[in-house]
């Protein structure tokens, strides 16, 4: 048994109904990713939570946070999912604060960059802390263009 065989792989996930295109399956490297808000703002897609796919019929959507943690288990997961002949089509860096990103996490992702066909920072937005449902409100300027990146890899063949 490799540490890789320590996940639980995530079964097949059901195509899109009738004839649409499949929606994106949005998995975490780790707990606290930002799964649950990246597959939001992509809605509609199918929340993985922290199981890492390996298989999928529509674009997979791989996320981590911009820590040094985040960027071992981003490490951990595509090599788990390059065995498995999976490959995300972008992997999502969420900010975890308003701080720039430590070198270190930079360059492991300079490292990965050759593993995944995207990578995609997400910005830190401070004033979703002190909402109920941050996500009911106007979606911030600064998340726009990283947005449509994601959907831009998300929809790349």
């Amino acid at each position: 048994m490799t540490s890789l065989d320590l996940e639980y792989p995530l079964p097949q996930v059901a195509p899109a109904a009738s004839g649409g295109a499949a929606r994106p399956t949005v998995a975490g490297c780790h707990g606290g990713a930002g799964t649950t808000t990246v597959a939001s703002l992509l809605a509609p897609a199918s929340d993985a939570g922290t199981l890492w796919p390996t298989a999928t019929s529509g674009p997979l959507v791989l996320v981590t946070r911009g820590t040094l943690y985040g960027a071992r288990r981003a490490t951990l997961a595509l090599a788990h999912m390059r065995e498995a002949g999976v490959v995300p089509a972008v992997l999502v860096v969420v900010a975890e604060g308003p701080l720039p990103q430590p070198q270190g996490v930079a360059l492991r992702l300079r490292l990965l960059s050759s593993r995944v066909p995207a990578i995609v920072r997400l910005p830190y937005v401070t004033r979703w802390r002190y909402l109920d449902d941050p996500l009911s409100q106007r979606l911030p300027r600064r998340l726009r263009q990283p947005l449509q990146q994601i959907l831009t890899a998300a929809d790349a063949p």
